[in-house]
């Protein structure tokens, strides 16, 4: 039966590939360290779960406004407006999603035009690519520089702007990378996109897991009411991957665009999901929670960093937010064969850098739902990988 184009130029995820070839090894009995899922160990907290539940009982199980209940988005503009002094219109500037995913595809969807371009500094998020073709679009990838993986204004003129370059996705917190941008890398992003007239879609689901520096959003930088689009969700901040909430944060005219898609789509994102994320947002047990969990994962970033020294020949850097490390494979292998040797051979679970804009001599390892004892088990097992590996890529170059 035929399908169109447009679907089969959606590459898989990458992450989602390699998870399910780990999952169907744990369904034949085999130990595996899941390392490779972008995801939280730690259960939603108690009193989320509460509201939600009481927000059945008191029957919150019908259509809410396309745009989203109104104490939430309310809650939303009042964060922002007390954090950065702006004055965002919760009728008007924000719209809530199923997830961040689909507050991407919603804003891309709403400014593309067939054969669009939009520029993604990579190392990027998996998905990205995928999302900018499902809405016609063109991905074009900026390889950013070094080991601090620095896009600065130089590397962005030396991109040969077309009329089709539509507008530029920035993730800080940068998943694979772990890595801030800096506050003279956004202004240059800025300026570039003023210069170029293009939309900067900032995409801020990590800015509450930071353990050293400040996340500085795009909000400070630049008005969200006109070519700035703020996407977030509550999956990472509150470990509720599962629930599917986010929100786009734009101009009057985005908003009522996503809206029309939303209504004409999913209608709305449910009610007593919505209601628990407002209880996420407003309550002081949240703040304790994010702190903790924060600290949490500070504590297992810490332990894997000292582990991973202990490894010769390994290049990466250390992570000051997410719970991700990007490191370099220290010999010459494609990323996706890598991965794999890496999970069948030894139970190790990894994804390919290849997936994350193309950075074929890397891995991603994620510690976000492992616990100590298994981070241990990793880097024992890791090195010895490393070295066998090693020593038969020798034995076969001799």
């Amino acid at each position: 039966m035929p399908v169109s184009k447009k679907v089969k130029s959606i590459p898989i995820s990458g992450t989602l590939y390699i998870s399910e070839i780990a999952k169907n090894m744990e369904k034949r009995g085999k130990r595996v360290l899941r390392l490779d899922i972008g995801d939280l160990n730690f259960p939603t907290p108690h009193h989320i779960v509460k509201a939600v539940n009481e927000a059945i009982e008191r029957g919150m199980t019908h259509y809410s406004s396309s745009k989203g209940l109104r104490e939430l988005r309310e809650a939303i503009a009042n964060k922002y407006n007390e954090t950065y002094g702006i004055d965002l219109d919760p009728d008007k500037n924000v719209i809530i999603t199923p997830g961040a995913k689909f507050a991407l595809y919603a804003v891309l969807f709403s400014i593309l035009e067939e054969k669009d371009e939009v520029l993604i500094p990579a190392p990027c998020w998996v998905s990205y690519e995928g999302i900018v073709r499902a809405c016609g679009g063109e991905p074009r990838i900026i390889k950013t520089k070094g080991l601090d993986f620095r896009i600065d204004y130089e590397s962005l003129t030396r991109v040969k702007i077309k009329r089709r370059v539509k507008a530029l996705i920035l993730n800080t917190p940068n998943n694979p990378t772990g890595r801030i941008y800096s506050l003279k890398e956004l202004k240059e992003i800025r300026d570039f996109s003023e210069e170029e007239k293009i939309f900067v879609i900032s995409d801020e689901v990590y800015d509450s897991i930071v353990f050293e520096g400040r996340h500085i959003s795009m909000m400070e930088l630049m008005d969200p009411k006109e070519k700035c689009i703020i996407v977030n969700s509550f999956s990472k901040k509150y470990a509720m991957t599962g629930w599917r909430l986010g929100y786009i944060i734009a101009s009057e005219e985005i908003i009522q665009c996503v809206n029309r898609l939303l209504q004409q789509t999913i209608s709305c994102v449910p009610p007593f999901i919505q209601w628990a994320g407002y209880v996420a947002l407003t309550s002081e047990e949240s703040k304790r929670f994010v702190k903790e969990m924060r600290e949490e994962l500070r504590r297992r970033r810490d332990i894997l960093d000292s582990g991973l020294k202990s490894i010769n020949g390994l290049t990466y850097r250390r992570p000051e937010a997410t719970f991700y490390y990007f490191i370099r494979i220290p010999f010459d292998i494609p990323s996706l064969d890598f991965s794999k040797k890496l999970l069948m051979r030894y139970g190790i679970a990894t994804v390919p850098g290849v997936f994350f804009g193309g950075y074929d001599n890397y891995i991603r390892i994620s510690f976000g739902s492992v616990s100590i004892e298994e981070i241990m088990t990793f880097i024992s097992e890791f090195s010895r990988a490393l070295e066998e590996m090693q020593n038969a890529q020798n034995k076969t170059i001799s």
